[in-house]
């Protein structure tokens, strides 16, 4: 019938379990305890297509329950795009399924705000997204808008997380510890500095702000520091000794991108704990400046890195980043299996990375490739590389380091210091001269007092350089002894080298020596098969050295000896080896 005038509605109210089913045609009833507004659809009769109550929308009303029918048009392209198999036939959706796609930090209850601690709410958004369910649909990459995340605990990233923000400079999160301040509010969990006994106390309750004393028990209790800002866990959760436990599944499959980490406190950046395929595009900041920088005490690290023998750190790759005021960019002497750290920048601290110790866990770094990156305003060496092999570093530019803050016209420490064996460095750097590195050297090789070879290319002392079957050793240098009568120089052995030449440069007081030998070796050590050498030289005055070659049981000696004190500087070379 047409609809002419309403001479009278009627109206109810009561609660959501009392409303009529249906209410009469017209006729409004409003819902109390939920705050929803119905009206009577009316009867069949009078044309209603269903009987019952239609909701009004208010503020109040569950929209998403109502659009169930998302169709994608992608009409910004100039037309209908086809998602079905025929025009007529598209794919569909509900609004929730469609803004469940994307998964925001701020669903969970994380500001941003610069104010509000967020640490318990991104912990939860991770363990709900990674954790609960051993279920690939859950895991949905983490939003983080633009926008500084205080927290007072550390982040702990689950295997199988993708947390990404909106750019390195603005999506970040910042361990921010506040001094406890009397009359003032905390939500549980905060963690605050008392300056009065230097001490950190985290609230176990809502602490009211009404004078709670911060040694009272009932909200708060004495803590220490959290260690880091943020670390790999497993795929409960678990970090440290738990990794792996309970069944769960080691860190693997982890990353962080557009984002970046924060402290105040003198606590450590991110550690890469027991993991696998992980990817890392972060800025590091810390609280330490040049001032803070010239000893190493602080002892605070931008990446740390944890393994054991059965969960070693392999394929860890750090791309695009930034670490800055911190004592090390990286410092570890734990075992890793391949970690890369390309295109980024080591600023402000006081040594950019160092791989090894004097104690190393399971052999320590191996596979490690520095590369494309920037050093600038480092107190000692941008790269040390300390009793671990199989590393690299490659095309990077160093510009203040090892300068102790004084500028590059004042070396005070090598740039790189290579001390062990099997590690290269290959076309990188440096805004430190030629004149001086007479001082102190671009690149400080293994056994040897400066950097022997060009500082663009650098290869430790039992290493080589190998174009085809032609071989260059890596150069030495060596103290040549006043009165020595038979010192040796070096030995070959002659199972894998055949042949070889010696250049080399005698210094003695002001008499120089530049020549070359060359040795072919016995054998078998049999009549007929002698060891042959020719030593040919030149030199400004005599400097009282004698070379001498002998050969026994297959290793061949070079011996010196001399009348006066000196250096011998030597490199040696040979065509193919016998394997």
């Amino acid at each position: 019938m047409a609809i002419v005038q309403i001479s009278r509605i009627t109206n109810r109210k009561g609660l959501a379990v009392d409303l009529p089913q249906p209410l009469a045609g017209a006729e409004l009833g409003w819902v109390i305890d939920e705050r929803r507004l119905f009206i009577g659809n009316g009867t069949l009769e009078e044309g209603a297509p269903v009987v019952g109550n239609t909701e009004v929308l208010t503020e109040f009303s569950d929209i998403l329950s109502f659009a169930d029918q998302y169709t994608y048009k992608g009409t910004s392209a100039g037309y209908v795009v086809q998602t079905g198999p025929t025009p007529g036939s598209p794919v569909t959706q509900s609004l929730q399924n469609r803004l469940d796609s994307f998964v925001v930090v701020t669903d969970f209850g994380a500001t941003g705000d610069g104010v509000t601690d967020d640490t318990a709410a991104i912990n939860r958004a991770l363990y709900q997204l990674y954790c609960v369910q051993n279920n690939t649909q859950t895991r949905r990459g983490l939003f983080f808008p633009a926008g500084t995340y205080i927290i007072t605990d550390t982040i702990n990233v689950p295997s199988f997380a993708k947390l990404y923000g909106e750019g390195l400079e603005s999506s970040i999160i910042s361990f921010n510890i506040q001094n406890w301040a009397a009359n003032v509010a905390y939500a549980s969990g905060v963690l605050v500095y008392n300056t009065s006994n230097s001490t950190y106390y985290r609230s176990v309750a809502s602490v009211p702000a009404t004078g709670v004393s911060v040694t009272n028990t009932a909200y708060w209790t004495a803590t220490t520091l959290p260690s880091y800002v943020m670390r790999t866990a497993d795929s409960m959760q678990q970090t440290g000794a738990n990794i792996a436990t309970n069944g769960a599944t080691p860190p693997q499959n982890i990353d962080v991108s557009e984002m970046g980490l924060v402290t105040n406190k003198s606590n450590h950046g991110l550690l890469v704990e027991k993991a696998s395929q992980c990817y890392f595009n972060v800025n590091i900041a810390g609280p330490l400046t040049t001032a803070d920088l010239t000893t190493s005490v602080a002892g605070i690290v931008a990446v740390e890195f944890s393994s054991t023998p059965s969960l070693p750190c392999s394929q860890i790759e750090f791309n695009g980043f930034a670490f800055s005021g911190f004592t090390y960019g990286v410092n570890t002497a734990q075992q890793i299996q391949s970690a890369f750290f390309i295109g980024g920048s080591f600023d402000t601290l006081y040594q950019g990375i160092l791989l090894g110790g004097a104690s190393l866990s399971n052999g320590g770094a191996q596979g490690v490739r520095i590369t494309n990156n920037i050093f600038d305003n480092i107190y000692e060496e941008g790269v040390y590389f300390y009793g671990v092999g199989l590393n690299a570093t490659g095309y990077n530019i160093f510009y203040d380091v090892g300068n102790h803050f004084n500028g590059a016209g004042n070396p005070a420490s090598p740039v790189m210091t290579i001390d062990s064996a099997s590690n290269v460095s290959m076309g990188d750097m440096f805004e430190r001269s030629l004149a001086q590195a007479a001082t102190y050297p671009r690149i400080k090789l293994y056994n040897t007092t400066s950097s022997a070879i060009p500082a663009a290319i650098a290869i430790d002392n039992s290493a080589q350089i190998q174009m085809g079957s032609f071989i260059r050793e890596t150069g030495q240098q060596a103290t040549i002894t006043a009165g020595a009568t038979n010192t040796t120089l070096f030995t070959v052995n002659t199972v894998f080298i055949k042949a070889f030449r010696m250049d080399y440069t005698i210094v003695v007081d002001t008499s120089v020596r530049t020549g070359t030998m060359t040795i072919v070796n016995d054998p078998d050590d049999s009549a007929g098969d002698t060891l042959q050498s020719v030593d040919d030289y030149v030199e400004n005055s005599t400097t009282d050295v004698t070379l001498a070659v002998t050969d026994v049981a297959g290793t061949i000696t070079v011996s010196y000896a001399a009348g006066r004190a000196g250096l011998i500087y030597y490199s040696l070379t040979h065509l193919g080896r016998s394997t």
